[in-house]
């Protein structure tokens, strides 16, 4: 299985030869705020927040000159985005990532071993991916994996929705 990263509805595994190492990370940067007082025995905590993700893909490009001054361009096609734009991984199929190229995205060009190497730098400024995978919860599948429907003697329903990710969620419900 090839691995592909598509961005913005392009193939970015297209273009190149091949990625050598991308950079994800755990979660995003945590940001913990506390007190201005300082006591004896350190501070108060007062709250914490997430920061924007920054993800790095790093690749290779063989070939002629030539062949990257058309990578070059073609990459500053796809990269050519002022909101957000999903970037999906094909190892995660199931997560987009809402992000925006930030800073240099850069291409070193090896004329003597005809190979180019580059980075691309991606911001996320919500800090996580979402996940565009569905989940249906009915009177079939109760009590697995998605939640529970519970029939009450007083002819009511209750329904426990079981969240399998890692933040809230608001799910949509449909009743008849």
């Amino acid at each position: 299985m090839t691995f592909s990263i598509n961005f913005n509805g392009y193939d970015i595994s297209a273009l190149i030869s091949g990625f050598t190492a991308i950079d994800r990370n755990i979660g995003s940067s945590w940001n913990n705020i506390l007190s201005d007082s300082v006591s004896r025995y350190g501070q108060t905590f007062l709250r914490s927040s997430l920061s924007a993700k920054t993800i790095n893909i790093s690749f290779i490009k063989s070939g002629v000159p030539g062949d990257w001054v058309e990578i070059r361009e073609q990459l500053a096609k796809v990269l050519d985005t002022n909101a957000p734009a999903p970037l999906i991984f094909s190892d995660e199929p199931n997560k987009v990532w809402h992000a925006l190229p930030d800073g240099a995205q850069t291409l070193s060009e090896n004329i003597t071993s005809l190979l180019a190497t580059g980075t691309l730098t991606f911001l996320v400024p919500s800090g996580y991916a979402e996940s565009v995978d569905t989940k249906v919860l009915n009177n079939d599948n109760s009590g697995e994996e998605n939640g529970t429907i519970i029939n009450n003697a007083d002819n009511s329903v209750s329904v426990l929705i079981n969240n399998n990710g890692t933040l809230p969620i608001y799910p949509t419900i449909k009743v008849t």
